[in-house]
């Protein structure tokens, strides 16, 4: 029993850390990942990477091919599939939110908030707006929403190594984000509902407009 525990221990963390070097775009949309190369890259047997890149491939970060896998290359399609479904929960996270935050779920919003709004650099930024958005979901207090929002927001990360808006044009993004967090500090669900529907569907044009220029 002991050692099948070390066993899952071991592919998680190898998953988490796979998973993490992928989302922050070490390896390239496209590119192959091997059992072998991945192995020795993280100085570890080829047993956990084989279980981590089966995970990946049912989170849908990754895609089985002739040798090995590779990271998964988004469509419009892909988008269009992904924002479909995060507007039909995140708009109820964001009312969740604003009926269920505590105090101390405000804070941790308002000073992802405060440095956004100060990040030096794009990347910063991104990084940023996703934990935001991750604390938005966590501040509603249902699990199963916020899992599954994870996993899609994953997916559209990888599409194009970040989070959105790719133009650069962060100001409305900052402003809808404010308006969010208002809403629940007032605890005004349907504001809260309303701001982040308006919000996804900015964020969506902005990825679809992105992958046309690609």
């Amino acid at each position: 029993m002991a050692g099948a525990t070390v066993a899952m221990d071991l592919t998680a963390s190898y998953y988490l850390r796979l998973r993490d070097d992928i989302l922050a775009g070490e390896f390239a949309v496209g590119s192959q990942l091997l059992e072998t190369t991945l192995a020795t890259r993280y100085g570890v047997s080829r047993t956990p990477i084989r279980e981590a890149l089966a995970l990946l491939e049912h989170d849908g970060l990754i895609e089985r091919v002739s040798r090995g896998f590779r990271v998964r290359a988004g469509t419009a399609q892909d988008v269009l599939e992904a924002y479909e479904a995060r507007i039909a929960l995140e708009p109820a996270a964001a009312a969740a939110a604003a009926r269920r935050r505590t105090d101390l779920d405000l804070v941790q919003l308002s000073r992802l908030q405060d440095r956004a709004d100060q990040a030096h650099s794009a990347e910063a930024w991104r990084r940023l707006h996703f934990e935001w958005h991750e604390a938005l979901w966590q501040a509603g207090h249902n699990a199963i929403i916020a899992t599954t929002l994870a996993r899609i927001m994953a997916q559209l990360r990888i599409y194009d190594q970040g989070e959105p808006p790719p133009s650069g044009d962060y100001s409305q993004s900052s402003a809808d984000h404010a308006a969010i967090l208002q809403a629940c500090r007032d605890g005004d669900a349907e504001t809260a509902r309303a701001k982040m529907a308006e919000h996804l569907m900015r964020s969506r044009e902005d990825r679809l407009d992105a992958l046309s220029a690609a």
